[in-house]
């Protein structure tokens, strides 16, 4: 007698028949023949007015709950059929906020949904499977974030720039940038400076890049002219915290003023670096600045050391309370060492926003580091 699942009124046939043809008659009659659900597939004996059949089983994969999206996102689940002769998945739908978006019928059943066709904010995500004989299961529902329009404010100081020129100046920028499209609007308002320039460049903290985007003046700003775009190169490295604003004028023409563009996932500080005390006895004058950035969503850290007075250094490193990271040394400028887009893990990043992190340069008089610093745990203009 084969192993099939029983239903119904004829579940005693089964039982207590061992006639093939007996079997036969019941397998037919389970299969649909009362109610449907189960006909279509050979073998399957319940369904409609007999014993439940087993139901299929689906797990959304991605995106993550609570995760932040944008632009075209995968949406992706796993799913399987009762183990029954003939039963297979048929089509995997999923939805957002109750609405169907798009449908999957091969594994891994994936659909690619434009996150652009809803307001930025919070939706929920479900999946639901069918199977050949209509059965289905949903997931529960997931929460994610949509930002389709990232807005960015970074206040502009002389302290941004290495070396710092002699300035009082400062800035405010305020910018929002559509990261499907890289279209960009915003502003920047300057005081106690006559710009000459004001442009977008690309580069992170402590780094200097090319401009992408020139701003023009207008009514006692400078704004970003219509049609602006970010290539999705540019747009990438707006949202790892790699693009800044700087306004040059006559007396400083590499930059008076400058300030990082940090969108909400990203921190930038800025660290004032000094001779350590075995230092200070050998009568070393050194100095520096260090510029971290840590994306807390991506646990990506980039930091750009600048350093003065210690020509003959041998090493530079981020001491993150977990582990001592290297800094390479610039081939061109020997007083630039930096990092860009290395993993940490989610403890290093607590360190971070606790203030544990130091960075040090060390020279072959001072070996334990000629300058330090401690990573404040506030975050920097």
């Amino acid at each position: 007698m084969r192993a099939n699942r029983t239903c119904g009124p004829f579940s005693f046939i089964t039982r207590f028949v061992a006639a093939s043809a007996f079997t036969a008659i019941a397998l037919t009659a389970c299969g649909g023949g009362y109610g449907g659900g189960g006909g279509a597939a050979s073998g399957v004996t319940c369904g409609g007015s007999y014993a439940a059949c087993p139901l299929p089983t689906v797990s959304r994969t991605a995106p993550a709950a609570n995760a932040t999206v944008s632009g075209t996102v995968a949406l992706t689940a796993t799913a399987a059929a009762a183990t029954m002769d003939g039963v297979t998945v048929a089509r995997v739908d999923f939805f957002v906020d109750a609405t169907m978006v798009g449908t999957a019928t091969t594994s891994p059943y994936t659909v690619n949904w434009d996150s652009t066709k809803v307001a930025d904010g919070s939706h929920s995500v479900t999946a639901k499977v069918t199977d050949s004989v209509n059965g289905t299961a949903t997931t529960p529902a997931t929460v994610i974030t949509v930002n389709n329009a990232a807005a960015a404010n970074a206040a502009m100081t002389p302290a941004q720039i290495f070396p710092a020129p002699r300035s009082s100046a400062s800035g405010t920028t305020s910018l929002v940038v559509k990261l499907e499209t890289g279209a960009v609007q915003g502003k920047v308002q300057l005081n106690g400076v006559a710009a000459t320039a004001v442009t977008i460049n690309e580069g992170f903290a402590g780094a200097s890049g090319v401009a992408v985007i020139h701003l023009t003046p207008a009514a006692g700003a400078w704004v970003v002219p219509a049609g602006a775009l970010l290539t999705e190169e540019q747009v990438s490295a707006f949202k790892q915290g790699g693009l800044y604003v700087i306004a040059a004028s006559a007396a400083n023409p590499r930059g008076e003023v400058r300030g990082q563009i940090a969108p909400e996932n990203v921190t930038v500080r800025f660290t004032d670096m000094a001779a350590s005390p075995e230092a200070a006895q050998l009568g070393i004058t050194a100095a520096g600045v260090a510029a971290t950035t840590v994306d807390t969503s991506a646990n990506i850290l980039t930091i750009h050391v600048n350093s003065t007075g210690v020509d003959d250094a041998l090493t530079a490193q981020v001491n993150t309370g977990a582990k001592a990271t290297e800094l390479a040394r610039d081939s061109v400028n020997m007083s630039h060492w930096s990092t860009q887009l290395a993993a940490i893990s989610a403890d290093e990043v607590a360190n971070f926003e606790a203030g544990r992190w130091q960075v040090s340069v060390a020279t072959p008089a001072a070996e334990k580091g000629a300058i330090r610093g401690q990573i404040s745990a506030a975050k920097a203009d």
